[in-house]
C-alpha cells in the first residue's frame, strides 16, 4: 500500500491561505508569491494545500504518549497534575482549533468555486469534511460542545461571534453529517497519510460509541456496526502478523494501517518526536560500574536520552498468560497455575509480593506464554533492545535506582519498563538527540475498527456476536485462546482488557474509559452511567524483581505523588474551556462545575 512521507516545507501555499490573526480568521491576501487561483486551478496544486491541512489535522492524533498518560498506563516520572485533578478552568487543553477548521473550510469552499473537474472537486470537498469532522471530533471529546464554523469568514466576521452549539447531540450530529457527506467523494483508494473511504467509516465507527455515550441516543450502536462493516467487507484490509513492525519502521506500510501520520527524515529526527526521546532512558556504563550492576553494555551510550515516561505493572497485569494446565484459558499472570505451583505468596509491607518455591525463576513462570503483545509492547527484565540485554532487577543495568536514586523528569523511567511499542529500532547506531529518523502513527487501523464494533454489540446486546468479534484481534495479535465469556459482564470484562491492551498507546484509552463510564453498568463497575470511574482513581504500581530472580515485589509508585489519583465525575467527563475563551466569546458557556 502506498503511503506519503510528509515533508512539512510544503510550500508558500500553507503561508498564503493560512494566515490567520488572533481575532478573525478570514485574512486571505497572499503573503508569497503564488496566488490562491493558481492553487486551485489543478488538483495537483490544491492537493499540496489539502496535504497541509493532512498535517495540521491529523497531527493532532499523534504523540502516541499523549492523553495516555492521563490514565495509569503511563507514568511520566515528574509526575502529572491532571490525574490529581489539580487543573483548573485557566489552563489551555486545545479549545481554540480555528486555524485547523480554516483550513478545512477553505479546502471545501475554494474547491467548488474552482474551475476543477467535478469529480476532482467532489474530491477535495470531501477530505476538507473529513479533516473537519477530525478536528471538531477532537474538540468534542474534551469540550462537548464547540464553536462550529462550516464556513470561511467574511472579513467583518469575527469567530467569537458565533454561537456555541446548542447542545453536545448538536456537536455530534454535525460531526456525523460531515462525515457521511465525506464519505462518497473520498477515494477508493488512497495513500494511507489520506483518507479513503474506509478511513471515513474508520472515523465514523468510533464517533459513534462517543456520541451515543454523551448523547444517550442508541441508534448510534448501529451506525458504528454498519461503519465497521464496510471496512471489515472492503477486502482492503487484514490483520498484521507482525503487531510490533506496525509501530517502527517494519511494517509501516501494512494493509491493516488504514490512515496514519508520516515523518520524513529530511525534517524530522529523534528529539522532537517525544515518543522517543522520552522514553529511551540515559544510563551508560559508569552508573553500571558504580551500582556493581549487570551486564554491562557492549556499546557504551547507546542508551543516552532523556527518559521520563514508562508503562506500569497496571497495564502489564492485563496482557494474560496462557494457562499451562489447560491451553484453552487465559488467565492472569498470578492466576496461573505455573504461578500456583512455583511462586508462593508472602507476608510483607508491600502490596504484593513472592518468592519462587518451584523450578525456575520468576522470570520463566511469569512472561512465559504472555501475551504476543506484551513483548511487543513493553521491554522488561532480560531482554534485547537496541542489540543490548536490558536488566531490570534490582541489580540490572537499568533498574529504577541505577542513578543513585530516582531523578524527577530524567533520566530512567521509574517502573522497571520501558516502552517498545513506537519506538523505532533501526537507526545506527543508536537513538539519539537530533538523529535523522522516518517516523509514522497509526491513526486508524483495522484492529481498532474490529474493537469498536465488537463495543457496539455489547451495547446492542449481542454478547455473542460481540466476543466472536473481539476474539479476532485477541487471538491474531495476543495468541491467546479466545474468549469464552457467555454473559455480558465476564464479556465487558474480556473486552475491556482487549481494548487496553491492542491499543496501548494509541491515544485510546483515556477517553474510552470517559465513554465506559458514561455507559455505567457492566462497561464500568456496575455503577450508574456518569458515575465515578475507578480505572482513574487507582494508583500506578511497578514490579522489581530481586537480585537472584526468585522472589518479586509489586508495590504503589510514591513518587512525585504520582499515587493521587482523582477523579471527579461531576465536571471530568469534560475539560474546562480556558478561561480565556469564555471571557473573549461573551456568551460561551463554561462547561459544569469548571
Amino acid at each position: 500500500m502506498k503511503k506519503k512521507f510528509i515533508n512539512i516545507f510544503l510550500i508558500a501555499v500553507s503561508l498564503m491561505l493560512t494566515g490567520i490573526s488572533c481575532k478573525k480568521l478570514d485574512e486571505t491576501q497572499p503573503y508569497d508569491k503564488i496566488t490562491e487561483d493558481e492553487v486551485w486551478s489543478s488538483k495537483d496544486n490544491a492537493m499540496k494545500f489539502v496535504y497541509n491541512a493532512y498535517s495540521n489535522v491529523v497531527g493532532l492524533y499523534t504523540n502516541m504518549v499523549g492523553d495516555e498518560v492521563w490514565t495509569n498506563n503511563i507514568i511520566a516520572s515528574d509526575g502529572n497534575a491532571f490525574t490529581r485533578d489539580q487543573i483548573s478552568r485557566d489552563e489551555d487543553y486545545g479549545f481554540n482549533k480555528f486555524a485547523q477548521v480554516r483550513m478545512c473550510n477553505l479546502i471545501i469552499e475554494k474547491a467548488n468555486s474552482s474551475l476543477l473537474a467535478d469529480v476532482d472537486k467532489a474530491e477535495l470537498v470531501a477530505h476538507g469534511k473529513f479533516l473537519r469532522a477530525m478536528t471538531y471530533y477532537w474538540l468534542a471529546r474534551r469540550f462537548g460542545r464547540v464553536i462550529y464554523v462550516d464556513r470561511v469568514l467574511t472579513e467583518d466576521e469575527e469567530t467569537y461571534s458565533l454561537p456555541q452549539t446548542a447542545s453536545v447531540a448538536e456537536t455530534y450530529s454535525l460531526i456525523m453529517k460531515d462525515i457521511n457527506e465525506a464519505i462518497p467523494g473520498l477515494p477508493d483508494v488512497a495513500a494511507t497519510s489520506l483518507a479513503g473511504k474506509t478511513a471515513g467509516y474508520a472515523l465514523k465507527s468510533e464517533v459513534a460509541l462517543q456520541a451515543a455515550a454523551y448523547t444517550g441516543d442508541d441508534t448510534y450502536y448501529q451506525q458504528s456496526v454498519d461503519a465497521a462493516d464496510a471496512v471489515i467487507q472492503s477486502g482492503r484490509h487484514a490483520l498484521e502478523p507482525d503487531y510490533e513492525g506496525m509501530f517502527n519502521a517494519r511494517k509501516s506500510s501494512t494493509t491493516e494501517i488504514i490512515l496514519a501520520f508520516y515523518r520524513d527524515k529530511s525534517n524530522t529526527v529523534v528529539s522532537n518526536i517525544t515518543d522517543m526521546q522520552l522514553s529511551i532512558p540515559n544510563v551508560n556504563n559508569d552508573d553500571v560500574t558504580r551500582e556493581g550492576a549487570t551486564p554491562h553494555f557492549k556499546q557504551d551510550k547507546v542508551f543516552e536520552d532523556w527518559g521520563k515516561y514508562s508503562p506500569t505493572q497496571n497495564l502489564i497485569d492485563d496482557y494474560l498468560v496462557i494457562d499451562d494446565n489447560d491451553p484453552t484459558k487465559a488467565v492472569r499472570w498470578d492466576q496461573s497455575s505455573q504461578f500456583m505451583a512455583n511462586l508462593s505468596h508472602r507476608n510483607s509491607s508491600f502490596a504484593d509480593s513472592a518468592v519462587v518455591t518451584g523450578a525456575g525463576s520468576v522470570n520463566s513462570v511469569i512472561y512465559r506464554n504472555r501475551d504476543l503483545r506484551f513483548a511487543a509492547s513493553v521491554v522488561y527484565d532480560s531482554t534485547q533492545w537496541y542489540g543490548e540485554t536490558v536488566t531490570t532487577n534490582r541489580n540490572g543495568n537499568l533498574n529504577r535506582m541505577i542513578k543513585g536514586s530516582l531523578g524527577s523528569g530524567c533520566c530512567t523511567p521509574i517502573t522497571n519498563t520501558f516502552h517498545r511499542k513506537g519506538i523505532y529500532d533501526d537507526l545506527v547506531p543508536r537513538a539519539f538527540y537530533n538523529t535523522p529518523t522516518n517516523y509514522h502513527w497509526v491513526v486508524f487501523r483495522l484492529g481498532r475498527v474490529i474493537l469498536n464494533k465488537a463495543e457496539a454489540l455489547l451495547r446492542q446486546g449481542k454478547v455473542a456476536e460481540a466476543v466472536a468479534t473481539f476474539n479476532q484481534t485477541r487471538t491474531f495479535h495476543g495468541g491467546l485462546p479466545p474468549s469464552t465469556a457467555a454473559g455480558a459482564a465476564d464479556a465487558w470484562t474480556d473486552y475491556k482488557r482487549e481494548r487496553r491492551v491492542e491499543l496501548f498507546k494509541e491515544l485510546d484509552y483515556y477517553w474510552t474509559l470517559l465513554r465506559w463510564g458514561k455507559y455505567g453498568g457492566d462497561a464500568n463497575h456496575n455503577l450508574a452511567p456518569g458515575g465515578t470511574i475507578p480505572e482513574l482513581e487507582t494508583p500506578p504500581t511497578f514490579m522489581e524483581i530481586n537480585i537472584p530472580r526468585d522472589g518479586y515485589r509489586v508495590e504503589v509508585l510514591k513518587w512525585n505523588q504520582n499515587e493521587v489519583r482523582v477523579f471527579d465525575e461531576s465536571r471530568r467527563y469534560l475539560l474546562p474551556i480556558q478561561q480565556s475563551q469564555v471571557d473573549r466569546h461573551g456568551s460561551l458557556q463554561q462547561n459544569p462545575n469548571w
